[in-house]
Formats: structure tokens, sequence, C-alpha cells
């Protein structure tokens, strides 16, 4: 019978064409993100476990600054308006909500190790190659241990240095303050279109730093430098990056019409299950190709090992000895010939056994 014949079985497929043009990023983003879903949830919720730290030191950052505000601001009391106004009270919250996710997935707070082996896994979806899920994780979080702690730490510092100085910035550019008349606005101005910059800047290296560490052998300070490179080079498609990132964070933190306790649940879900992961493979497709155009097919980047160690073994060409048959016997040109042919000696010189006592 047809339906039990082995040529069902033993009959090739179509196979891969290996001249078949790729698709566009944008076709590959969605076969991708399906054929890797159950993975992307896997590595999604191994990656929440480890980020709980970083959640609790976003949250206590955001409402700290804010703390510190109606410490230094006596003009307005944000405390007062947020137990009074039920609005306001709810702004709040979201706001709250959309820092710790956003600021958590990008990520300038993070796990360091934990989310460079995330972001290993991440980049083996987006070039398809085959992992071992919980092991290939593992072995890549111990692996950029050093580098991802220096990571983590920079983040950390620069993040809330630079959320120090927005507080300080809207304490004194209150018009209700007493300080604000002695400050021309030109250098108001001035101040916060720095605080703006170094901001987007910190989030836009964000898109680069833990690629780049899984990527390629190189140290804190180089990593620093070609971030911030790449963040010049490809300012305006960074950031439209992280624009897209914010409004898909956004829009279920802020439009949803419902109780902020429902709010908190649906987008706790949403961050264990599919945040980190999304945001993180959108941002591969758009990175990786950075690398490869600027970084890994580039001629004059430095693709030097600094350690002085390679994987790969380095091609030594064969060494063939010349010579030529003379009365069926091989005579090489690069050994002494033999005045006589007939003697014995000439095959004792090119093939006899050695003498063990010469050894000796």
């Amino acid at each position: 019978m047809k339906l039990f014949s082995s040529e069902r079985f033993t009959k090739p497929g179509k196979g891969v064409d290996v001249n078949a043009k790729p698709k566009p990023a944008f076709i590959r983003f969605f076969i991708v993100l399906w054929n890797k879903r159950n993975k992307l949830l896997g590595i999604n919720f191994l990656y929440f476990l480890s980020a709980i730290p970083a959640v609790i030191i976003a949250v206590a950052a955001f409402a700290g600054t804010f703390a510190l505000y109606d410490m230094f601001d006596t003009t307005v009391s944000i405390s007062e308006m947020i137990s009074v106004n039920e609005t306001a009270s709810g702004l709040y919250f979201k706001t709250l909500l959309f820092f710790a996710i956003f600021f958590t997935s990008i990520p300038v707070f993070s796990s360091g190790p934990f989310y460079a082996g995330f972001t290993y896994i991440i980049k083996s979806f987006y070039k398809e190659e085959p992992i071992f899920l919980w092991h290939d994780y593992i072995t890549k979080t111990r692996s950029n241990l050093k580098l991802g702690l220096k990571t983590m730490f920079f983040n950390l510092v620069c993040g809330i240095l630079i959320m120090l100085s927005i507080m300080s910035y809207m304490v004194i550019a209150n018009p209700n303050n007493p300080t604000y008349n002695t400050i021309p606005w030109v250098m108001l101005f001035i101040i916060a279109l720095v605080e703006v910059f170094f901001a987007v800047i910190l989030v836009m290296m964000n898109l680069y730093m833990y690629p780049m560490i899984t990527t390629f052998n190189l140290s804190f300070k180089q990593l620093i430098k070609n971030t911030f490179v790449l963040c010049m080079i490809k300012w305006l498609p960074s950031l439209g990056i992280i624009l897209l990132d914010v409004l898909l964070i956004a829009l279920p933190v802020y439009i949803l019409p419902m109780h902020n306790y429902i709010v908190f649940g649906v987008n706790v879900i949403l961050y264990a299950a599919v945040y980190p992961s999304f945001i993180a493979l959108i941002n591969m497709f758009f990175v990786y190709p950075v690398f490869k155009k600027y970084l890994i097919d580039n001629p004059d980047a430095d693709k030097s090992d600094k350690t002085g160690k390679t994987d790969e073994t380095e091609y030594i060409p064969e060494k063939r000895s010349s010579g030529r048959f003379e009365n069926g016997m091989w005579i090489s040109e690069d050994e002494p010939i033999a005045e006589e042919s007939g003697k014995e000696t000439g095959l004792q010189d090119y093939g006899g056994d050695t003498d063990s006592s010469e050894e000796d």
C-alpha cells in the first residue's frame, strides 16, 4: 500500500537553495519570532528571575529622585499632590511602572552578566544558530562576568547621576523657586539640552553594549569608546529604535483604561513573558547589521586579539621535496647525491634504517 510505502520516508526533500536571495530583515524578524516563540518565552522567564534586583533598583531610583525633589523644592509637594489627586496618583504610578520596565529592558538598570548571557541567546536566535538554552545562558553569563559587572556599575552610576541632574534642574527651573531669576534663561536652556543629550546617549549606547560584549573580545575602555562612536555614526536610526521601544512599552502602560492594580498585573505578566526578549530581538535586528558593516566586514577595523590568543589555526603550506627518478630510484635534490650510483650508501642515506647506537 502507498500509505505504508518506504518511499515517503526515504525520498529526499527540496533542500536549501545555496544561491537563494536572503529575505528582508522585516520578514526574517517575524520568521524568527514565530520559529523561536517557545524559546523566547523560556529565556525571557529566565532573565525575569535575574532582573528582579534591577527592577527594585530602578523603582528605588525613581522614587528617591522625586523624594529628593520634595526636599529641595518647597513650592510644591509631589507627595501631597499624589495623595490628594487621584489623576496625579495614577499618572505617577504608571510612569514609575514604565520607567522600571523600559530601563531594565534597554537596559540602563540591569543584572550585568545575566543580561550578557540573555543577549547571547537573542543573538543566536537572530543568526539562527543552534543553542542549548539553559547551558548557553549560564555559560555566557560566567564567561562575561567581569565585563558584565563593569558595564552594570557604569550604567548604574551614569543613570543615577543623570536622574539627579534632571531633578536639580527641575528645582532650579521652577518659576516659583526664589533661585529662578538668578540664572539666565539661556543658561537654563543650554543645561537642559546637555542633560537631554547625555540621557539619550546613555540609552543609545545600551543598544550596542551587551551585543558587543558577546560578539567581540575587547576591554571595558574599548567597549565604551566603540559604543559611543557607533551612537554618533548611527544616531538617527538608533533614536528611531529607541522611540519604537518606548511606544511598545508605553501602549500597555498608559492606554489601558483600567485600575492601577489591573494595569500592574497585566504589565508584570507581559514583562515576565514577553517584554525583554521581544525588545532585545528588535534591537538585535538593528544592531548586528551595524556590527557587520562597521566592524566585522570592515577591513580597516581592528580585529586583533589583545590577549594574543586566537581560535583559528595558522595555515602552514606543505613542504614538498624536489627531485627526480633515476633507474627506478627517487633522488632528492635537497640531499647530497652519492658520487657512485651503484653504492649501497645511497640507499642507506635515503631510506635505510638508522643505527640505534648512533642515537645513543
